[in-house]
């Protein structure tokens, strides 16, 4: 955890983040499982267990980062989300995984949040 906050400084931002602004830019994209931006209706799902959102870069040439939380008792499927300047994403931390694998991800491939879990993934182009 401690290499990851290290490496994002997204994680330890100090200010409010913001959604997507009218010129397309981002703060914060917080997505469905079938890695959609979230709507209204979305927020209003009683049972929802799931919550994943993309931090934008802080810097210039840093990467995005994708964090998945999984609260159900089973595993849910999810897709990593597809943003034009990355063609894949790392996982860097898998909390289900003790061995801490690192596996990399083709943006909008389809992939499984342990039972409570949190997983994060950094987007590489």
């Amino acid at each position: 955890m401690t290499e990851i906050r290290r490496r994002l400084p997204q994680i330890r931002a100090r200010y409010w983040l913001d959604g997507r602004r009218p010129d397309g830019s981002y703060g914060v994209l917080w997505l469905t499982p079938s890695a959609e931006e979230m709507k209204e209706q979305d927020w209003k799902f009683p049972e929802g267990r799931f919550l994943a959102y993309v931090l934008r870069p802080v810097q210039h040439g840093k990467p995005p980062i994708f964090i998945v939380l999984g609260a159900a008792p089973e595993a849910i499927a999810f897709i990593l989300p597809m943003m034009l300047e990355y063609k894949s994403w790392q996982q860097l931390l898998n909390t289900a995984d003790v061995k801490q694998t690192v596996a990399d991800f083709a943006s909008g491939s389809e992939a499984t949040a342990p039972p409570c879990s949190v997983l994060a993934f950094a987007g590489s182009t």
